[in-house]
């Protein structure tokens, strides 16, 4: 439900820090507020404990590629080492095997009783599973998980159930996430049923009340159903409930005991529903979060404590690296992309140009994107708009073929990509252009003789539409290598990303893997990838250089999920994830861009120019909540020396979001205002000089341009407001 603004008044009794008392001077005192230290690092990194873990779990790895022989924990283990940044490859026995090949033995005798009757629960498990590896759900080990799955849906009922396997709430949950992993749609009456089995005090168990770990599960299926908001009423319970079950200490406990894999699947829901990162704002009464508790459990041999440590460990690492459930593959990831670019597309075909060139540049490029991924560009069109990407491409190809050789080589690699003709689009043959009007056979080179990019596109448009290449265009385009290998554009800049289009052309033009050029250039791109397994543009990790990078290895022939490619086990692959946001773009800084996101996509699926797909239509899909919006929590104060203010918020992954803080004794007209606050990790801290010791107000505003969420309602602003108790009513708990 969306509302103009909320403005809420919480009566809480404030946060109260215990410690040390200062004497304090009983006069108010009006000071503007002081920042608080700005924290050591601006989000949480639990690299070093993630990797300590994932280290655990490749010593627990058998030589059949199983985790303790035993299909459950394998499957639970898949899915947070993707989830953690690294190829399902990480996890590789002495037999060469991987927890997805031990799968594809046992998914049949897994998935099915005797009698050959699915387990919904447990296909949609495994189709989880399969799909964060980056397997294929439709025919893994000749089992089409999807369709069998589906097949067990009761459209009277709402619920994943056979013979052998009777409607519950766990069989609903993992259908649920093993359909929404598919991206395959989920019906409504089936998110119906999941919600009719809550519990009366706001949880999911097993008809006995709440329990916190069925209750993360639910929540996490009810909200990549599609159909489910985290403002919903009844996520709101869960979520209360989970508050409700939390420890003091910050996690969530089992039989009595602080358990990893509770507080793991917990903190998995908490972030579903927007609470980026899960620390203050869902820090206990003690001041821990949830965090604080997962990470004291941590065991010296990097595993965590549990019945299992080895399925302790692998929840661990999902809580950790706070991905909710179902943890998507490439192939998932780039539709969410391509989803998110369709939104941006004007209603004539094209895509907007950031105010730089011709508007069949950016178009070429969203072309590309589409066809890499099998998706028919012809089939793209805007919303309430019949004209497509290939219409607008045709309508402005006369004109864009001349303004340089890379456009018109750009626009023969789409049109090809597309299933056109290039020698007859919109009524021009760009391989005559391309021959007749760019190609100089005294120089030898299209356009710009010392331009690569000008080489690289006309020769690559050339063999696209299966043209021969003059020998000495290649002589031209090796000519310009760097004497380390590399190439850049005509102005110097970007070697990893002219390096990587190059090498595709060149390849393309029948220059073998193992000539000099080829070996040198890829030579160069391992010599430029960054710790983190991608490559930088001025100095910061960049999707299109790591994407062109990485197209123009495919095309030497290199394995990105190799050893050679790996950094401290992050593939070229994770790298480029890393900078995807979970709704579909992939951000340059904290900005969603669709000149990242178009040309990330073709690298994410593994594919290089020039392009030859099967291409079916187009078909969007349900990119979840948005990480850009600002998600509200409760803000806190505290006594001490003076008064400290702490205004949690989740999400805001832009952080173009902002909060005011004002004050006042309580009953007093006027606030207050203009209060410095200081940005940290997953909150604003202020510290204010008010040493008068009675009640005082505190009134906090939100706001977002992406909206501001919180509890059950999404709105352009949210106020809160709380009261600290007056000081004598501290000191009277600090002494009692």
């Amino acid at each position: 439900m969306r509302s103009r603004n909320l403005v809420l008044s919480i009566t809480l009794s404030a946060a109260i820090t215990i410690g040390l008392v200062v004497a304090l001077s009983f006069h108010a005192a009006l000071a503007e507020a002081q920042p608080a230290p700005a924290p050591a690092a601006p989000t949480i990194d639990h690299s070093d404990a993630i990797s300590d873990a994932l280290g655990y779990l490749k010593t627990q790895l058998m030589p059949n590629g199983s985790l303790n022989d035993d299909e459950y924990t394998t499957i639970q283990a898949i899915v947070p080492v993707v989830a953690a940044g690294r190829p399902i490859s990480y996890l590789t026995s002495i037999s060469g095997d991987t927890p997805l090949d031990y799968l594809a033995t046992r998914h049949i005798t897994y998935t099915h009783d005797s009698t050959g009757t699915l387990y919904p629960g447990r296909a949609g498990m495994l189709a989880m599973a399969v799909v964060a590896g980056d397997g294929d759900p439709y025919g893994f080990g000749g089992m089409n998980i999807i369709h069998e799955l589906t097949g067990t849906y009761d459209a009277a009922t709402g619920a994943y159930s056979t013979t052998g396997s009777a409607a519950s709430v766990v069989n609903q949950w993992w259908a649920i996430l093993g359909l929404a992993a598919a991206q395959e749609t989920v019906p409504v009456s089936a998110t119906d049923f999941l919600i009719s089995l809550q519990e009366v005090d706001g949880g999911w168990g097993y008809g006995f009340g709440g329990d916190a770990d069925a209750t993360a599960y639910v929540l996490q299926a009810l909200l990549a159903s599609g159909h489910v908001d985290p403002t919903h009423a009844k996520v709101q319970e869960g979520l209360d409930f989970l508050r409700n079950t939390q420890a003091t200490s910050g996690g969530w406990e089992s039989w009595g005991s602080l358990n990893a894999d509770s507080t793991g699947a917990a903190i998995q829901a908490i972030v579903a529903a927007g609470y980026t990162p899960a620390t203050e704002s869902w820090a206990a009464a003690s001041g821990r979060t949830p965090h604080d508790d997962l990470l004291s459990l941590q065991q010296a041999n990097g595993s965590f404590g549990g019945w299992d440590a080895v399925l302790a460990t692998a929840h661990a690492v999902g809580g950790l690296a706070e991905a909710p459930l179902p943890v998507f593959g490439r192939v998932q990831r780039a539709n969410r992309a391509l989803t998110w670019m369709n939104e941006l597309q004007n209603p004539d075909g094209s895509w907007p140009t950031g105010g730089f060139g011709h508007p069949a540049g950016p178009t070429c490029d969203a072309v590309l994107a589409y066809a890499a991924a099998g998706f028919d560009p012809d089939t793209v069109v805007a919303s309430g708009s019949a004209t497509s990407a290939m219409d607008y491409l045709s309508a402005t190809a006369s004109t864009f073929v001349y303004l340089d050789t890379a456009s018109a080589g750009k626009l023969a690699v789409a049109v090809e990509a597309a299933g056109g003709d290039a020698y007859d689009f919109g009524g021009v043959n760009i391989v005559h252009v391309l021959t007749n009007t760019w190609y100089s056979p005294t120089l030898g080179a299209f356009g710009n003789a010392n331009d690569s990019w000008h080489q690289a596109f006309a020769i690559l448009g050339l063999a696209a539409a299966g043209e021969s290449i003059p020998i000495s265009a290649t002589q031209t385009l090796t000519g310009l290598q760097n004497p380390d290998g590399s190439w850049t554009d005509a102005w110097g800049y970007d070697k990893p990303g002219s390096t990587g289009l190059v090498l595709q052309a060149l390849i393309a033009a029948g220059v073998p893997a193992t000539d000099t050029s080829v070996v040198s250039g890829t030579l160069s791109l391992q010599n430029e990838q960054n710790t983190q397994g991608g490559w930088d543009a001025f100095g910061s990790p960049s999707a299109n250089s790591a994407a062109y990078a990485m197209q123009g290895l495919l095309a030497a022939g290199e394995d990105l999920v190799s050893a050679k490619w790996l950094k401290g086990g992050h593939s070229p692959y994770n790298a480029l994830l890393d900078l995807q946001k979970s709704d579909g773009p992939f951000a340059f800084g904290t900005t969603d861009d669709f000149f990242s996101t178009r040309q990330a996509v073709p690298a994410l699926l593994g594919v290089h120019y020039p392009l030859s797909h099967t291409l079916a239509s187009f078909a969007s899909v349900n990119r979840g909540p948005d990480p850009d919006r600002m998600v509200a929590a409760s803000p806190r104060a505290s006594w001490g020396n003076s008064v400290d203010v702490v205004i949690p918020f989740g999400s805001d992954l832009d952080a173009d979001g902002s909060v005011t803080l004002d004050w006042r004794v309580s009953g007093e007209p006027s606030w207050v205002t203009g209060t410095t606050v200081h940005r940290a990790d997953g909150c604003y801290t202020a510290t204010l000089p008010i040493t008068r010791p009675v009640a005082h107000d505190f009134r906090v505003t939100f706001t977002d341009p992406e909206d501001v969420q919180y509890e059950t309602e999404i709105t352009d602003t949210v106020a809160l407001t709380t009261t600290l108790e007056p000081y004598y009513a501290y000191l009277a708990l600090v002494f009692k």
